[in-house]
């Protein structure tokens, strides 16, 4: 199947941290001699850290900070040298392979370009997060050209506001102070 089709299209990030989606992962052995291959075809030795780099990307449920990389994303791959990580993150970025986005005010985070072009809606109260697909978002991209010049991406920064659960939470906070007495 190659690189292409590996997306999670509509995916959603629960608070919970758990990324739901509609379409399920390759197994991780077989993407990650992939991104291998096209790691090599462009030009950058599979050295052991950039191998570890590519299987943390493979097994995070989602855009991971570095330092989570380094710490070996809970466990679940070995644990790298911090410095190694952002030089290795960087060279992948370099050749197309990894993508950073800024989902709120954390550090940037990090994920396999390869998965097709992510967008994304985040939420600045609880820092919940929604990937979608860039074509779901054309009515916005194409309101915010007519309205002010501009071409819109919200793939290295998303669109901000607050999540369902999270609006409600402060409609109804709002909502309590000018009950009347």
């Amino acid at each position: 199947m190659g690189l292409v089709g590996w997306g999670f299209p509509s995916a959603h990030r629960h608070a919970n941290g758990r990324i739901a989606s509609p379409v399920a992962p390759l197994p991780a052995a077989s993407r990650l001699s992939d991104a291998i291959g096209l790691m090599r075809e462009r030009g950058l030795r599979a050295s052991a850290a950039r191998r570890l780099v590519l299987e943390a990307l493979l097994v995070a449920d989602g855009p991971m900070s570095a330092e989570q990389i380094a710490q070996g994303i809970g466990g679940r791959v070995p644990s790298s040298d911090i410095g190694s990580v952002y030089r290795n993150l960087q060279a992948l970025e370099e050749i197309g392979l990894v993508r950073h986005v800024h989902l709120g005010h954390g550090p940037g985070l990090h994920a396999l370009a390869v998965t097709g072009e992510q967008e994304y809606l985040t939420c600045e109260r609880c820092g919940d997060y929604r990937a979608v697909d860039p074509h779901q978002l054309d009515a916005v991209r194409k309101l915010i050209g007519r309205q002010f010049g501009y071409l819109a991406s919200f793939a290295h920064f998303p669109i901000v506001g607050l999540c369902a659960s999270c609006a409600r939470a402060v409609g109804e906070r709002r909502n309590s102070f000018h009950r009347p007495r």
